[in-house]
C-alpha cells in the first residue's frame, strides 16, 4: 500500500515493524473490545472449550477488526487515519 503524503512524500507500508505505521483502536470501541475479550476469550478458555492456540488466534482476530491503521508521514508529520472500512 502506498500513501503520496499531501507534502509530496511517500508512505509505504510493504512490511512488518514499519516506525510510520501505528494502531489506533477508537475510543468509543474500548470496551467493546474489552467485553469481547471476555466473551470470546476469557470466558471460554476459562471453561475449556478452547486450547491455548485457539485462544491466541481468536485474539489476534479480536484485535484486528478492532483496530483502525494509522500512518505518519516522516518528512511533515501528518497522519493519515483509515476509516472503519479500512479506507
Amino acid at each position: 500500500m502506498k500513501i503520496t503524503c499531501h507534502c509530496g512524500e511517500l508512505i509505504v507500508d510493504q512490511t512488518d515493524d514499519l516506525p510510520q505505521k501505528g494502531h489506533l483502536i477508537p475510543d468509543q470501541d474500548w470496551f467493546a473490545l474489552h467485553d469481547a475479550f471476555d466473551q470470546e476469550l476469557i470466558e471460554p478458555l476459562a471453561a475449556r472449550r478452547i486450547t491455548a492456540d485457539a485462544a491466541c488466534r481468536i485474539a489476534r482476530e479480536i484485535l484486528i477488526r478492532s483496530v483502525r491503521l494509522a500512518y505518519q508521514c516522516r518528512r511533515c508529520g501528518r497522519m493519515y487515519l483509515d476509516d472503519r472500512q479500512g479506507e
